[in-house]
């Protein structure tokens, strides 16, 4: 790393995950990605109590600087993360992601003037043989997933970055997205920047039913009210039963039925409270 500002930061956020991220790094590492080590730094910020990356990898990834997160949550770490880096472009990625050769190099190539958010391409190879996994994917844009975008430094900062009320992985990067569209910061999607991500076995449905509260969040804090109770449920059962309808089906379907029923019944016990805090928290601001 040359001592003059990196062109690019490259923001992980991570918590327990040291075999999962060192994946990752493995594939970020200098004469690795295309892109010279000089133009760009890895920044992880570890949610972690105690610091299980930092602990776990740092003598094995000198290149990489580890920070302490503030442990509140993906979108509070994700700010940590930009607070910490150097870069005059922030490319943000999860810790379970796996970077092509040529992505940060793509992104690099990619910029041009007038142009504030590039959006990568992300896929999942390993495909969906079950209802019970899931990954993002972002084939054509219009998504920017939290796992593979590049956004300018500054503008980033003028937006007040990641919203932090977000509690769960969920909802975050589609509310910074929105944010930046209001604030006219131009997007385009650069399909060679590609980032596979792997699919991941998904948390039980009370967990996927706590999800949903950044939901509630993000129609109050964008619409001034929440979406209709009917179309909400309904929008979750038409989700979930085209997963199970597009994967094999197999015992894991009925196991799929079951975490639904799960899911509807705890967003059903706490939906009510849900959105009035949502619409007591942000009557009168806009952040």
């Amino acid at each position: 790393m040359s001592e003059s500002r990196p062109l690019i930061s490259v923001v992980i956020p991570t918590r327990d995950r040291p075999d999962l991220l060192r994946r990752t790094l493995n594939l970020l590492a200098p004469g690795v990605q295309e892109l010279p080590a000089s133009d760009y730094e890895v920044v992880v910020s570890d949610d972690a109590r105690p610091l299980s990356a930092a602990r776990a990898l740092a003598t094995a990834y000198p290149w990489v600087r580890f920070c302490e997160g503030p442990a509140k949550g993906p979108a509070a770490n994700r700010n940590a993360g930009a607070r910490a880096a150097l870069g005059r472009w922030l490319v943000f990625t999860d810790d379970d992601t796996e970077p092509c050769a040529s992505w940060l190099s793509e992104f690099a190539r990619a910029m041009r003037p007038g142009i504030d958010v590039y959006e990568g391409r992300t896929t999942c190879n390993g495909g969906f043989g079950s209802p019970l996994f899931h990954a993002p994917v972002n084939e054509t844009g219009g998504r920017l997933w939290s796992c593979n975008f590049m956004v300018r430094a500054e503008r980033f900062s003028s937006v007040g970055g990641f919203d932090e009320a977000f509690p769960y992985p969920h909802m975050e990067d589609q509310d910074l997205r929105v944010r930046l569209d209001e604030a006219g910061a131009k997007r385009v999607f650069v399909p060679g920047a590609v980032m596979n991500h792997p699919p991941r076995r998904q948390p039980g449905g009370a967990r996927l039913g706590a999800y949903r509260e950044s939901e509630v969040r993000f129609h109050v804090k964008h619409d001034g009210r929440p979406e209709p109770r009917r179309a909400f449920l309904a929008r979750i059962v038409r989700y979930r039963l085209g997963v199970m309808r597009d994967t094999p089906k197999s015992v894991d379907t009925v196991a799929a039925l079951w975490s639904l029923a799960r899911e509807l019944a705890y967003v059903v016990r706490r939906v009510d409270g849900w959105e009035r805090a949502a619409m007591q928290s942000l009557r009168g601001r806009k952040p």
